[in-house]
């Protein structure tokens, strides 16, 4: 049973950045505190207008991804609200360093945008494309990690993260994505939505696999296979209470992500399963590989995250309970 606050059937195709530019523009016309600092990204929607009604809160550093999230941190430092802007391959690949030390270690105000997060980037191929930012980054201490399923949780994350003080990352993905939420959707920092409700498993999902995942349920369900769904947007801190609940009263739990499962959502809800209570864990997501270029379809049916390999994961994690 789908929750009140899913569409059904699923609506616009949008892209999470093209919500996170929508939902920023707003924001920023009302906290002059907000900055916005690219390294060789477009500045798209939020940063073109910004720049032309106030330029001196639209900076590009160029690229220099260690300056990038450097100069956030002094921003922040000075009382301002830095939004810091290039692909996660890079923030991650290349400013690691500078996020621990500058931002996570001082417990600064900098919100680092992870664009092009994530497996689904269909034509840079591994280079480029990004497995590992969940495992990097959710051990950092202060680290706050979100990860948006839909262009609604997208606006309401960006939200939440200007709300929020203190140093946060938000993953955005490339392929425009289902909407899935209604606007009105029940949304906290750090606590699971439950989409569908069920007792025989459950599957948990984080960012763009949600809409996988609910095509995977609903064939589920026509099987007599009653699938509880929960969307882990907040990876850090995760709803360690949500994932002991699915453990004891559901017995298997599949994860579901677009990123490395070795320390990966995966990995976090089986060390959380381990410790709390016994049950059931399968992952669904990339298993030790670098990415390949193809089509979105093409690269789920590969690395075997499409909804099909969801469902097929519940069944034979049903079966062990």
């Amino acid at each position: 049973m789908k929750l009140n606050y899913v569409l059904e059937p699923l609506g616009e195709v949008k892209a999470m950045y093209q919500a996170y530019h929508e939902e920023m523009v707003e924001l920023s016309q009302g906290n002059d505190k907000i900055v916005l600092l690219y390294g060789d990204f477009p500045h798209g929607a939020a940063g073109d207008q910004l720049e032309k009604e106030h330029p001196d809160r639209v900076y590009d550093v160029g690229i220099a991804e260690a300056n990038l999230i450097t100069t956030a941190a002094g921003m922040a430092g000075g009382g301002y609200l830095p939004f810091t802007h290039c692909h996660s391959i890079f923030a991650v690949g290349r400013a690691y360093n500078q996020i621990r030390q500058n931002v996570a270690f001082d417990k600064l105000n900098v919100k680092i945008v992870l664009c092009n997060s994530g497996m689904l980037w269909p034509f840079m191929g591994g280079s480029h494309q990004m497995i590992e930012e969940i495992a990097a980054l959710r051990v950092i201490p202060n680290m706050v990690l979100v990860s948006p399923a839909d262009p609604v949780s997208t606006k309401k994350m960006t939200r939440a993260l200007v709300e929020h003080v203190g140093p946060a990352a938000l993953r955005i993905s490339f392929p425009p994505v289902p909407t899935v939420y209604r606007d009105d959707f029940p949304f906290e920092l750090g606590k699971a939505v439950t989409l569908t409700d069920g007792s025989d498993a459950t599957i948990i999902s984080t960012g763009i696999m949600l809409s996988d995942a609910l095509e995977a349920a609903d064939t589920l369900a026509k099987e007599g296979i009653k699938i509880r769904l929960l969307d882990m947007h907040t990876l850090k801190p995760i709803d360690e209470e949500a994932i002991i609940k699915a453990a004891k009263e559901t017995g298997a739990i599949v994860t579901v992500e677009d990123s490395s499962i070795i320390g990966g959502l995966g990995g976090a809800v089986a060390e959380i399963v381990a410790e709390n209570a016994p049950a059931t864990v399968k992952r669904v997501g990339i298993r030790d590989r670098f990415g390949q270029s193809g089509t979105v379809p093409e690269l789920k049916e590969e690395y075997k995250i499409s909804a099909r390999d969801i469902a097929q994961a519940v069944r034979e994690s049903v079966k062990k309970k």
